[in-house]
């Protein structure tokens, strides 16, 4: 299966194949932080099923070992690599023409859960990532 999908103003395209290897909303502060919202939904590919069609992002270091992308026009995020997992490149979600075509299937650094944002449904719950448990 090849999805498709790009930022806001349509500066940035890009495509990926295959299915992905699983999908979470992440609440910890980076993602918070960088997306301005309470969590972001990603869907981890294998990096090389992924390839920018039209345009270059801009990025930038989240920290040290990670990059994440956006479009430099309208401040669309786009993606997030970590040198933790290499050759894996996550996605958001939200980013594809068709979105409903992933469901998550957990949630991340839950722990870090704005009160507000409390979600109710039958996801599980990582204190941390899905490898810290």
């Amino acid at each position: 299966m090849t999805r498709d999908g790009g930022c806001f103003c349509g500066a940035l395209r890009y495509s990926v194949t295959g299915d992905p290897r699983n999908a979470s909303h992440c609440h910890c502060l980076h993602c918070r932080r960088t997306s301005a919202a309470a969590f972001v939904t990603w869907a981890t590919f294998a990096a090389d099923a992924f390839v920018w069609m039209h345009g270059s992002p801009a990025s930038f270091s989240s920290r040290p070992g990670v990059t994440r992308t956006f479009c430099d026009a309208c401040g669309t995020p786009l993606t997030f690599e970590t040198a933790d997992d290499p050759g894996a490149i996550d996605i958001t979600v939200c980013s594809l023409d068709e979105p409903e075509s992933i469901t998550p299937k957990d949630h991340v650094f839950a722990s870090r859960m704005l009160s507000w944002a409390e979600l109710k449904g039958p996801l599980p719950r990582f204190t941390l990532s899905r490898r810290d448990g």
